[in-house]
C-alpha cells in the first residue's frame, strides 16, 4: 500500500513554484490551516492551489482550542512572579494582558487552573475569576500570537467548530473542497455535527490531540473516514514520555478497524532552517511508517520552512526505502539500501570492465585496430553509460533501432552504436571469434564475435542520418569507413580505463557524488559549448521552476567537428562559472568522454538516455538540440521525444530563447518584441574570441571571456583543429 504525504500549505509554500513543486512530487494532499488563514482568503488560496495543481485540498479547523490572541510586537516577554489580565481576544495583549479566544473559554476558567501557553514557554496559575480573571506568572517565557494553549486540570467544555470553522465550510461547500479535518476530536459527536453539515462525499479526517480524543478513539474512527494524530498538540494534554506509546496504540486500533491513520508533527522540524534532517528525525518517519501509519503530514516543514519541497522529497524517499523493506517481507534488509536516484535505462547499470588483466592478453588472440571514436564507444559501454547495451549491435538490432527507435525488447535507443571496420582493413572473423580491440598499439578490450555484416552505407545514412549528404559530419564520418561490421559483447579492459582524464566520471561515480549530496532529482545537460548566459539561463531555470536538487553539467569532450570548442577549455569555463556564478552545492560539471554525431534527434533522446544512466532523471532539451546546419527541424527532437513517450528520464523543454534588451534577461518570448532581441550566435562568438575581441557581457560572462582569451594567447588548444 502507498504511503501518503499530506503538507500544509503557508506563507514559504503558497506560490506557484512551490506548489508545482510538491505536486511534482504525487504529495496526496494539500492541507490549509484554519488556524493561520483567514476565511475571506480562502478562495484565493484555492484558487491559486487549483491553477498550478490536481492536488486534494484539505480546511483543517480550528476546533475545540483554547488560542492565544494578538500581541503588540506579535511576541511577548512575560516574567516570573508577575501577575497577569486575562481578556477576551480581540484585545491586543500586552505584558501584562493576555487575550484568549474563544470567549466561552475564558469564562470556564477556576481559580486554580494551571495553564499551558505556546507549547510549553509559559506556565500560568488562575488565582482570581472576579472580577477579573488574573493569573500567577509560574515560569517565564515568550508568548506569540495566536498560540495554542491548554488547561493542564480542567477540562473545558467547547463547541467542536469555531465561528469561523462554520464560515469555512461553507467556502468548502461552495467550492467543493473534497476534504475536511476536525481539530480537537473528542467524541462520536463532534464528527456528527461535522458531518451534518458538510456533503456526503466530503472525506472527513479527525485529529486525535486531546486526553477525550485519545479516550475516546475508537467511536472516533468508527464515524470518521480517516483519523490524524497530532503529536504536537497532543504533548500538552499527555506526557511527551507517553506520546510514542500513544501514537502505536492509536495507529494500532485503527488499522484494527481498517480506518486510514496519518501521523503529524516534528517529523523533519530541523529542515524549516536546515536543507538536511538529522538522523533522529529519519528514524522518527520511518519507525511511523513501521508502526502502520497510512500518511505522514507535513506542517510547519512546508508551511513556514525554508524548504518545504526538499522536505517533502525526503518523505517520499524514506516511503519509497520503507516500500522496498516490506517487499522483501521481512527478509534481511541489505546494507546498502537501493538509490534514491532513478534507476539505470533497463534497470541494471553493465559492467563490462575486466579487472586483473594488462595487454598480454591480446597477444593470444587476433586483433582489429579502432579508432578513437569506437575506443570512447567502448570505454561507455564498458562502464555502463550505454546501458542496457554490452557491446556493439548486430544487424536485427541496428534494424529495431532504425525502424523503431527502439531495442529489440523495446527499450527506447534510437542511436545505432557500431563497430565499424576500417576500409583498409582485409581481416576476416567469424561468429564465435574473440578478438583483441587495439587503439594505437595499446589493447583496450576484448570483442566477443557475434556477427559480421555488411550494410549498404547510402541506405544507412538515409535511415540513420536522413541524407546521405557526405557535407553533414555525421555521414561523412560513417563514409569514411568500409561497409563492414561487427557485433559482439565487449569486455573493457582495467587498465584502459585508468588512464582517463581526472575530470571525467563513470556512472557509477557519477551516482555516488549525487548521493553523497543527497540529490534525488538531477537535471543532465548536453553540450558542445563553453559556458555561455544563454546555456546559464537554460541550466538555472530548469532547476528553480522544477525544484530540483541538482544540476549535472555533461559536456562532449571527445572528437568533434573543426571549430568546436575543446574539451579542455569547455571544462575550464564551466569550473570557472560553477564556482562564481551558480548556487553552492546545486552544480556538478564532468567530461562525457564520447564523440559528437550529429545525428539529430535521434542523438537528442540517446543523450538523454545515458545522462539517465548517469543518475539524471530531468534533461534540458533545446531548440534544435544536437541538430547541425539546416539539415533537422528545430522541433525534432522534441518531437522524438513526445513520440517515443515512455521515456523514464524526463525531458525539459525549451523553445528559441533571446536576449531581451529591456527585459535585461534571457527570455523565450516578452512582450517586447522582435525589436529589443539580441539572437544567439555561435558562430559570431567563435569570430569574437579568435579576433582576440570581447563578446558582450548578455552573452558570455567577462571571467569566462577572459579564461578563452588568455588560452589563445598562450596557444593553448581552445578550438578542434
Amino acid at each position: 500500500m502507498d504511503r501518503k504525504i499530506l503538507c500544509t500549505l503557508g506563507p514559504s509554500s503558497l506560490n506557484r513554484e512551490t506548489i508545482r513543486g510538491l505536486a511534482a512530487l504525487n504529495v496526496d494532499l494539500f492541507r490549509i490551516n484554519l488556524s493561520h488563514a483567514p476565511v475571506e482568503k480562502l478562495d484565493e488560496m484555492v484558487e491559486l492551489i487549483r491553477a498550478h495543481s490536481d492536488v486534494p485540498i484539505c480546511f483543517d479547523s480550528q476546533g475545540a482550542q483554547l488560542r492565544t490572541g494578538s500581541f503588540a510586537g506579535d511576541r511577548v516577554l512575560i516574567q516570573q512572579g508577575d501577575e497577569v489580565e486575562l481578556v477576551e481576544a480581540p484585545a491586543l495583549g500586552q505584558a501584562d494582558r493576555v487575550p484568549l479566544y474563544p470567549p466561552e473559554a475564558v469564562h470556564q476558567l477556576e481559580v486554580g487552573d494551571l495553564i499551558s501557553l505556546d507549547f510549553d514557554e509559559v506556565l500560568l496559575q488562575v488565582v482570581a475569576n472576579s472580577p477579573t480573571i488574573r493569573a500567577w506568572v509560574i515560569s517565564s517565557g515568550h508568548i506569540g500570537s495566536n498560540k495554542a494553549c491548554s488547561v493542564i486540570n480542567h477540562a473545558l467544555q467547547l463547541p467542536a467548530l469555531t465561528d469561523t470553522d462554520i464560515a469555512a465550510i461553507q467556502v468548502l461547500l461552495r467550492l467543493d473542497i473534497p476534504y475536511f479535518a476536525l481539530s480537537f476530536a473528542s467524541s462520536r459527536t463532534d464528527v456528527d455535527s461535522v458531518r451534518d453539515r458538510v456533503k456526503s462525499q466530503t472525506q472527513i479526517i479527525s485529529k486525535i490531540e486531546s486526553r477525550m480524543g485519545v479516550k475516546n478513539a475508537k467511536e472516533i474512527m468508527q464515524a470518521s473516514d480517516a483519523v490524524l494524530i497530532d503529536r504536537g498538540d497532543l504533548s500538552r494534554e499527555v506526557s511527551l514520555e507517553s506520546v510514542p506509546f500513544v501514537q502505536k496504540e492509536i495507529i494500532h486500533q485503527a488499522n484494527e478497524l481498517g480506518v486510514p491513520v496519518y501521523v503529524a508533527t516534528n517529523f523533519l522540524e530541523s529542515m524549516v532552517t536546515e536543507r538536511r534532517p538529522t538522523r533522529p528525525e529519519v528514524n522518527d518517519v520511518v519507525n511511523t511508517l513501521m508502526d502502520g501509519a497510512d500518511g505522514l503530514v507535513l506542517a510547519a516543514e512546508t508551511a513556514v520552512g525554508n524548504y518545504p519541497v526538499q522536505c517533502a522529497r525526503v518523505i517520499r524517499s524514506l516511503m519509497d526505502h520503507y516500500q522496498e523493506r516490506t517487499e522483501r517481507n521481512g527478509s534481511s534488509f541489505p546494507m546498502t539500501m537501493a538509490s534514491r536516484l532513478i534507476p539505470p535505462l533497463g534497470g541494471k547499470l553493465i559492467d563490462r570492465v575486466m579487472t586483473g588483466y594488462d595487454g598480454s592478453v591480446a597477444l593470444e588472440v587476433p586483433q582489429q585496430a579502432v579508432d578513437e571514436t569506437v575506443l570512447l564507444d567502448i570505454l561507455q559501454i564498458g562502464v555502463g553509460a550505454f546501458s542496457p547495451l554490452e557491446g556493439f549491435m548486430g544487424s536485427d538490432t541496428l534494424e529495431s533501432v532504425l525502424n523503431t527507435n527502439r531495442l529489440p525488447e523495446g527499450t527506447p535507443w534510437p542511436l545505432p552504436i557500431l563497430l565499424q571496420l576500417p576500409v583498409q582493413s582485409d581481416t576476416r572473423f567469424l561468429p564465435g571469434d574473440t578478438v583483441a580491440l587495439v587503439h594505437q598499439e595499446e589493447a583496450v578490450a576484448i570483442l566477443h564475435v557475434d556477427e559480421c555484416y555488411t550494410y549498404d552505407l547510402h541506405k544507412l545514412s538515409v535511415r540513420w542520418f536522413g541524407t546521405d549528404d557526405l557535407k553533414h559530419p555525421g555521414v561523412a564520418g560513417l563514409f569514411s569507413k568500409s561497409d563492414r561490421f561487427l557485433s559482439g559483447k565487449i569486455d573493457l579492459l582495467d587498465s584502459k580505463l585508468g588512464q582517463r582524464k581526472a575530470y571525467e566520471l563513470t556512472p557509477v561515480e557519477s551516482r555516488a557524488i549525487f548521493e553523497q549530496l543527497q540529490w534525488q532529482d538531477v537535471v543532465g545537460f548536453h553540450t558542445r559549448n563553453v559556458a555561455h548566459r544563454a546555456h546559464e539561463y537554460l541550466q538555472l531555470t530548469a532547476l528553480q521552476d522544477h525544484h530540483l536538487d541538482g544540476l549535472f553539467i555533461h559536456p562532449v569532450v571527445g572528437p568533434k567537428k573543426s571549430g568546436d570548442f575543446s574539451g579542455d577549455i569547455i571544462m575550464k569555463t564551466y569550473n570557472s562559472s560553477i564556482a562564481n556564478h551558480y548556487p553552492p552545492n546545486k552544480a556538478v560539471v564532468a567530461g562525457f568522454p564520447t564523440h559528437s554525431r550529429y545525428a539529430g534527434p535521434r542523438e537528442a533522446v540517446f543523450t538523454a538516455l545515458c545522462r539517465q544512466n548517469y543518475g539524471c532523471n530531468y534533461f534540458i532539451v533545446g531548440r534544435d538540440h544536437t541538430g547541425v546546419s539546416d539539415y533537422y527541424a528545430p522541433d525534432a527532437a522534441k518531437e522524438l521525444f513526445l513520440e517515443l513517450g515512455d521515456i523514464p528520464i524526463q525531458p525539459i523543454f525549451f523553445g528559441e530563447i533571446y536576449y531581451c534588451q529591456k527585459c535585461l534577461t534571457y527570455v523565450e518570448g516578452c512582450q517586447h518584441g522582435q525589436k529589443f532581441s539580441q539572437k544567439i550566435s555561435g558562430t559570431q562568438a567563435r569570430k569574437w574570441l579568435t579576433q582576440g575581441e570581447v563578446p558582450p557581457d548578455w552573452y558570455m560572462r567577462e571571467s569566462v571571456t577572459q579564461i578563452i582569451l588568455e588560452e589563445l594567447r598562450k596557444g593553448g588548444p581552445v578550438f578542434t583543429p
